[in-house]
């Protein structure tokens, strides 16, 4: 998490704040500006990043960066006290929550009040369970679990930045009693071990892609770098180095940092052992601190942004995820872009100058309790009042028109009773089988049911088409074994179901060459079964989501709604698979007079997003495909 030590106006004066305010502020911080200088590099890394993650892939390290500072300043200062004997757990706590409540707090009430007008009511639910998680510090708990296939992407979570902030608050809990509890003689062989074993842990846990994501997001592998930090203020090896060894491994230092920005990148599994190169570099810099790139890093822009650099990473990500929300798409064009570093850079300033500085310029004695106190009680009507927002400014769409079909009653993911829909009473049985665009067939079936007096059984997962062979391994790590369990669902009824529908999000399926492989094999032995199999067509995809636009209109926000042709390039591809099997059709409707108007239908929303019907429109749906089903 970035953070800064010292008060700003202009860089031409920053030297003489700092040292006002750190002489205010007992106890103090380490006075390094090229520190700071560090802090600049490690938030710029973090932005661009953000961003747009091709400009520098390893972006990301920057929060590494930020992780190993705090591990060496705070440890510095809990040594130097204790050896002068004036550490008090209760001053360090206060002087932590002092240094990252306010700001935090004011960032989390504002975004919360955006968001509620901003979003969906069904966005707005994710983004209110990930608001109470960051409000105790506990979002990198939240994120580490966090997925769902109707939820908002990453790059549109406004606070899925803070699991770096729930990290530090967590490591402080641990740090001090480390330090103090166990006797100063054992810290040199304590510290360097803890980082050598949690680290051996981590990499052996990476070593399983299904663990990847909790632990990048968990405090066990984020602690060896904290303590890596610890590990550069206890054997301090900097002290004694020439200025030419001191350049030699500062530019060491430099080039694994930098080096890491570039050659990392979000396919390597991280952080474990591969997080020691760019950690390594840090401890390398802020040891060499007679060393030319120090001087560089001292400079007054570099510890202006340095300084900035808290506030930088709270406000970049809000609202860089609020235009990709508005816009729908992850590049954002160069006016949005310039908007997002104005805005950036202004509400940063304004947070660091009119928040943080005030707190931290006040000790720590009662009066700060009391205004700590009162920043906390912000949150209870934060939490509650955002939510009544969200309902309230604007009337909420039927419910019919919120979803494709009621998710406790569907076999989408998990069996759900007998996955039976249409003409209950019916012998004669269709399986059908697919990833959501079949699960939003369900009410469709109830409508093609009962006009041609046949059941149909919808087995389903999320971007998991249910056939033997699917290629799992390329999904979401929280897609993987409900696809998995959804197929063993299906395995029984397939092999003596007379006729099989299959339904999918082809734009996304036929770009896995597994899949199409898998995809033909699996045509091939229902022609040897004499199976017949209809292969349902894409229907109409566009670049945004309708819930969304709609919502934006009702705002009076500009909206521009665009058709996503690549659909039509992949039915193609399968329609093209489909006809080198005798037993298998491919049924398209995507150009009937239903979707001439799309996402409307005589003037009824008849899309959930950008590539499902709602439940009008898959009802809509229904009546028109009826016939096509009477020979089939």
């Amino acid at each position: 998490m970035p953070s800064a030590n010292k008060y700003i106006d202009q860089p031409s004066t920053v030297h003489q704040l700092s040292r006002s305010l750190e002489s205010a502020n007992a106890p103090a911080l380490l006075q390094r500006d090229d520190i700071q200088g560090l802090r600049a590099i490690a938030v710029m890394a973090v932005i661009l990043f953000h961003t747009n993650k091709n400009w520098l892939p390893g972006g990301f390290v920057g929060v590494d960066v930020f992780l190993v500072i705090s591990g060496f300043l705070i440890t510095s200062i809990i040594s130097r006290q204790q050896q002068s004997g004036r550490f008090k757990f209760s001053e360090f706590y206060l002087s932590r929550l002092k240094r990252i409540v306010p700001a935090y707090v004011a960032l989390l009430a504002i975004v919360s009040g955006v968001m509620a007008v901003l979003l969906t009511p069904d966005d707005f639910r994710f983004f209110e369970k990930s608001l109470k998680a960051a409000a105790y510090f506990n979002s990198n708990q939240y994120f580490a679990g966090f997925g769902n296939y109707f939820a908002p992407t990453a790059h549109e979570l406004p606070l899925i930045h803070t699991w770096s902030l729930a990290v530090e608050m967590q490591f402080y809990l641990i740090l001090p009693l480390l330090l103090v509890v166990v006797p100063a003689r054992f810290h040199r062989l304590l510290l360097p071990s803890l980082a050598m074993a949690l680290t051996a842990y981590v990499t052996y846990r990476l070593n399983d892609p299904g663990n990847r994501q909790e632990m990048y997001f968990s405090l066990v592998a984020r602690i060896p770098e904290f303590l890596l930090g610890s590990c550069l203020a206890i054997f301090k090896p900097g002290d004694n180095w020439s200025p030419r060894l001191a350049n030699i491994l500062a530019c060491i230092g430099l080039g694994l940092v930098m080096g890491s920005f570039c050659w990392i990148n979000e396919s390597l599994a991280f952080p474990g052992v591969t997080a020691l190169v760019p950690c390594l570099g840090v401890m390398l810099m802020i040891a060499a601190r007679r060393s030319a790139i120090s001087s560089v890093l001292s400079t007054g822009t570099m510890v202006w942004i340095g300084a900035l650099s808290y506030s930088l990473y709270l406000w970049h990500w809000p609202i860089l995820s609020a235009m990709r929300y508005y816009t729908g798409q992850y590049e954002l064009q160069l006016a949005y872009l310039l908007s997002f570093a104005l805005l950036t850079l202004g509400l940063s300033y304004l947070s660091y100058r009119f928040i943080e500085c005030p707190f931290r310029s006040q000790g720590t004695g009662r009066s700060t309790i009391k205004r700590i106190a009162v920043v906390g009680l912000i949150t209870v009507p934060m939490l509650t009042l955002s939510e009544t927002l969200n309902r309230s400014v604007i009337d909420p769409l039927p419910l019919e028109q919120t979803r494709y079909a009621p998710s406790g009653t569907i076999c989408h993911g998990t069996i759900i009773g007998d996955c039976i829909r249409g003409d209950h009473d019916s012998q004669n049985t269709l399986l059908v089988l697919g990833d959501s665009h079949a699960a939003q067939l369900n009410v469709f079936f109830d409508v093609v049911g009962r006009a041609n007096l046949l059941a149909a059984r919808v087995i389903t997962g999320s971007s998991c088409v249910t056939i033997p062979g699917f290629d799992i391994e390329r999904l979401p790590e929280w897609a993987q074994a409900p696809c998995r369990s959804q197929i063993d669902a299906a395995a029984p009824f397939l092999q003596k179901a007379d006729k099989i529908v299959i339904a999918a999000m082809w734009q996304y399926q036929a770009q896995s060459d597994k899949f199409l492989q898998a995809f033909d094999q699996f045509l091939a032995s229902t022609d040897a079964r004499s199976q017949q199999v209809l292969v349902m067509a894409q229907l109409p995809m566009f670049n945004t989501n309708m819930q969304r636009m709609n919502r934006f209109e009702r705002l009076g926000l500009p909206v521009v709604r665009t058709r996503n042709e690549e659909w039509q390039t992949a039915n193609s591809r399968i329609a093209q698979i489909v006809a080198q099997h005798k037993s298998a059709r491919f049924l398209d409707l995507s150009e009937s007079e239903l979707f001439s108007a799309a996402p409307f239908d005589e003037g009824v929303l008849i899309y959930f997003d950008n590539h499902h019907l709602n439940e009008i429109g898959s009802t809509r749906y229904g009546e028109m495909a009826a016939p096509s089903f009477k020979d089939f």
